[in-house]
């Protein structure tokens, strides 16, 4: 049976982190399967970090993440897909950072650090939360009608401000998880949790 191990857990977190990354920047140069098959790779690496850590809801949102990582490989698309995969990662990182604060917690570390990890879960909600939102049917085509019209419509400025509010919220959320993690990976190195 895999020992339990908090430091093992943030390494694994901090690589999956990596390659999903990669896979949205690489996408394109790549290829749809590509992209796809590096989201896998970061959905089983989660998943890996997630039984390390014995987060069971993180393991089951990485699961279904993989499931859909190679549903999307097969073909399936639309808005509904990008939905449910925001909702994942929500499903994913929310657990994840609470089980790894539990672990801070019973190590008598400092609350400044467990405050980089609230941090780093209500900048994710923000972003997941305002990513889900612009995806929904009501903004397709509006970045073609406002073109047409020559000014926004309200409806892609809506969608612009989510946007951004996605893109801010998703720097916030990736730079104070990766502080977070990494004070994680020191400051629990070595000890079973």
């Amino acid at each position: 049976m895999l020992r339990p191990n908090a430091a093992s857990a943030a390494n694994w977190t901090l690589i999956a982190l990596a390659v999903q990354l990669a896979a949205g920047l690489c996408m394109a140069p790549l290829g749809r399967m590509g992209g796809f098959a590096l989201l896998l790779l970061c959905w089983l690496m989660s998943g890996y970090a997630a039984l390390r850590l014995r987060c069971l809801a993180a393991l089951g949102a990485a699961a279904a993440g993989a499931v859909l990582a190679v549903l999307s490989m097969a073909g399936i698309s639309g808005w509904m897909v990008n939905i449910v995969s925001n909702l994942l990662f929500l499903l994913y990182y929310l657990p994840l950072q609470n089980a790894f604060d539990r672990k801070l917690a019973a190590a008598d570390v400092s609350k400044g650090t467990r405050m980089l990890g609230r941090v780093w879960a209500y900048a994710t909600l923000a972003q997941r939360g305002a990513s889900m939102l612009g995806f929904l049917p009501y903004f397709d085509g509006q970045d073609v009608l406002s073109a047409q019209q020559g000014s926004y419509t309200t409806l892609f400025t809506v969608q612009l401000t989510l946007e951004m509010i996605a893109l801010l919220a998703a720097i916030v959320s990736y730079v104070w998880m990766v502080r977070y993690l990494w004070r994680v990976r020191t400051l629990l190195r070595g000890e079973a949790v």
